[in-house]
């Protein structure tokens, strides 16, 4: 039906708003290779959109091209008028992944002064905590992601909800073991 409507717009009137649009549905319906294809379509129209570079590099984390999906996150910071909370969060999963704990805890600081973070930012913050050593806050993070476990359960993020359960029980189990900050990371399987 979001299609249809789309398909209807004539061509004089698809600006900004219409490429948004026409990229999040390919995402949102997991077309990748559509999503692609019009991604960088709207990128060559807009290459200073931010929304659509973050939802590009969203695709490229799909596809497991990390350094390729964090440099558009980048683009989409750098280019964006105001901070988006999703970039900021996408930011501090990628500082994550690169190792650079003390920039991820910025990044998601930023995030936090936006909004509440959403469930994502919530695991963010807990794979950020966890590496960290910090159990008891890892505890209080965990907590407010079950209090919504359904939505966790039944998001594309539910392997990575799973690995930081096992691994924050882990811990609480025997803190001898996990006494201190570590690299290890629950952003494998994930898709950004």
């Amino acid at each position: 039906m979001a299609k249809n409507k789309l398909d209807q717009i004539d061509i004089t009137y698809q600006g900004r708003d219409y490429w948004r649009l026409l990229s999040l549905y390919w995402l949102s319906i997991e077309d990748y290779s559509e999503a692609f294809l019009v991604h960088q379509k709207a990128l060559r129209k807009y290459p200073d959109d931010d929304f659509v570079w973050n939802n590009y590099g969203v695709l490229l984390g799909q596809k497991e091209h990390w350094d390729e999906a964090c440099a558009a996150f980048e683009k989409a910071g750098a280019k964006g008028l105001i901070r988006r909370q999703s970039v900021q969060i996408n930011l501090s999963r990628c500082a994550i992944r690169q190792n650079q704990v003390n920039l991820a805890e910025i990044y998601l600081k930023q995030a936090k002064e936006i909004a509440d973070l959403p469930l994502i930012g919530l695991m963010t913050e807990l794979n950020l905590v966890l590496i960290q050593g910090s159990n008891d806050k890892a505890r209080l993070i965990f907590n407010n992601i079950q209090a919504d476990k359904e939505t966790a359960r039944g998001s594309v993020h539910f392997d990575e909800y799973n690995c930081l359960s096992r691994h924050l029980i882990a811990r609480e189990t025997d803190p001898t073991l996990y006494s201190s900050a570590s690299n290890f990371t629950c952003l494998n399987g994930s898709r950004y």
